[in-house]
């Protein structure tokens, strides 16, 4: 697996692109000053599902700042460390914007022809390594990580967590429960039980994609 990556100038992009900052689930009020030379700012271009999240969580995980650019902001951005993308219609669309000629491209999916990738399906275990690789090739070493100060933390058992994190992560509520073999109306069970306890917490679940978030808040799970 070979990748498309150089070293490139970092800053922070605009407000419209407001990154999502680690410890915290609101952007920084002002996105358009940098943080200094050391600035690591990733621009995942919005795909408009849950996996926007959960690429920005990843790559917040292994030290670097990123945020998530509708691709109508894309032109503004003030060189970004890198661009992610995930589709071969997005990747068309940034290579035909003349401001990011000079960024790299790290294209995170099933790979399109005659362009390098990072393979994520149908497996590949690998995959999240080969992005940190990526990611410090580009934008230098990871900036050191304190450990996280959860608070608010919603408490999940061992089983809740096992069978959440496989329905939040994209199976259907069929293949969830044939994974574990349990009931589908079991893993509704669990579901509802954990959502519950988010609206206890002040942290209202609407649906699954937003239970992803909140788990990958807590860090309960990595995508």
């Amino acid at each position: 697996m070979s990748l498309p990556l150089n070293g490139v100038r970092r800053s922070v992009p605009p407000t419209e692109s407001a990154p999502i900052r680690r410890g915290s689930k609101n952007p920084r009020p002002d996105a358009t000053t940098t943080s200094g030379p050391e600035a690591r700012v990733t621009a995942v271009v919005a795909e408009g599902d849950i996996f926007d999240a959960a690429l920005v969580a990843l790559v917040v995980s292994a030290g670097y700042d990123a945020a998530v650019v509708e691709p109508a902001q894309l032109a503004a951005l003030r060189s970004p460390a890198a661009i992610l993308v995930r589709s071969a219609a997005m990747l068309g669309f940034v290579r035909r914007v003349p401001a990011l000629r000079s960024i790299r491209i790290i294209f995170v999916g099933n790979g399109v022809a005659g362009f390098d990738h990072i393979r994520i399906s149908p497996r590949a275990p690998s995959a999240e390594e080969a992005l940190q690789r990526a990611l410090a090739t580009v934008a230098g070493p990871p900036a050191p990580q304190s450990p996280p100060a959860f608070t608010n933390r919603v408490r999940l058992t061992d089983r809740e967590l096992e069978i959440l994190q496989t329905y939040t992560l994209g199976a259907t509520l069929r293949q969830t429960s044939r994974a574990h073999e349990i009931a589908e109306s079991t893993v509704r069970e669990h579901y509802r039980r954990v959502a519950r306890r988010y609206e206890e917490a002040g942290r209202p679940i609407g649906n699954k994609a937003q239970l992803l978030v909140e788990l990958m808040n807590d860090g309960w799970v990595r995508p």
